[in-house]
């Protein structure tokens, strides 16, 4: 076991400034399973590697409600199909459908 690092203040002699640009990861508004969401179709399969569809459903539903104004997407997914990788389907909206309680089919005999 290793002994944990003890707090080292930074020495502001360290520090230096540069011109050079970001080049990371920069951040879109689509996101960056964007490409792919545009051109999947309602019913038809992303296939993703094993154990990463739950990752990718979540992405996709946000996707589909900021998007395409989707109110509750119906997402389903299987971490691993026949051929070994993940899948991810959009199978359409959830109704609105109110819920229905035991007292709406009793009425008062008058």
């Amino acid at each position: 076991m290793t002994k944990p690092t003890t707090y080292q203040p930074i020495d502001p002699s360290d520090l230096s400034i540069s011109n050079d640009p970001y080049t990371g990861r920069e951040r879109t508004n689509e996101g960056k399973y964007a490409e792919i969401f545009c051109k999947v179709k309602q019913g038809q399969r992303i296939v993703c590697p094993p154990g990463r569809a739950g990752a990718i459903a979540h992405a996709y539903e946000k996707w589909l409600v900021k998007n395409l104004g989707a109110k509750q997407p119906v997402i389903r997914t299987k971490r691993a199909c026949d051929d070994g990788k993940g899948g991810v389907w959009w199978l359409g909206e959830k109704e609105a459908k109110k819920p229905e309680t035991v007292w709406a089919g009793l009425k008062k005999a008058a």
